[in-house]
């Protein structure tokens, strides 16, 4: 997977452009993930930062949480998931980190969406779970 420049940028004095234009990109980037998935379910949702939280955008399927970080003081945005249980679990398990670096190859990033298949027991045959 190519991540957007935007991605890698310096962005600690960048203003509300920037911001909004991470969140449109991180918007794509899980997109392009759930469509990889063929999940058949999910939703994306926007947080934007608040006084101790960072930024988020959220990729959420009933078993799985999928996020793009950026938190003012870091250079880079920070891809992780995390499991939940279910729609009405907000917090789910802990969250599991994943560098840009590790997904960008075509082999990384298929590990990676193993990987997210795994732990949310996603079928892939079917896209739905299993």
């Amino acid at each position: 997977m190519k991540f957007p420049k935007l991605f890698y940028a310096d962005r600690r004095s960048a203003g509300a452009g920037a911001s909004a234009a991470l969140q449109q990109q991180a918007t794509r980037v899980l997109r392009r993930v759930a469509h990889d998935l063929r999940l058949r379910s999910h939703e994306i949702v926007v947080q934007p930062s608040r006084r101790n939280l960072p930024t988020r955008v959220s990729l959420r399927t009933e078993s799985l949480f999928v996020d793009v970080l950026h938190e003012p003081c870091q250079k880079q945005v920070a891809l992780s998931f995390r499991t939940r249980r279910g729609r009405s679990d907000q917090t789910g398990g802990g969250e599991n980190y994943v560098p840009l670096e590790q997904i960008e190859s075509t082999r990384g990033y298929q590990s990676f969406l193993d990987g997210l298949r795994l732990a949310g027991g996603i079928d892939t045959s079917s896209g739905g779970r299993r």
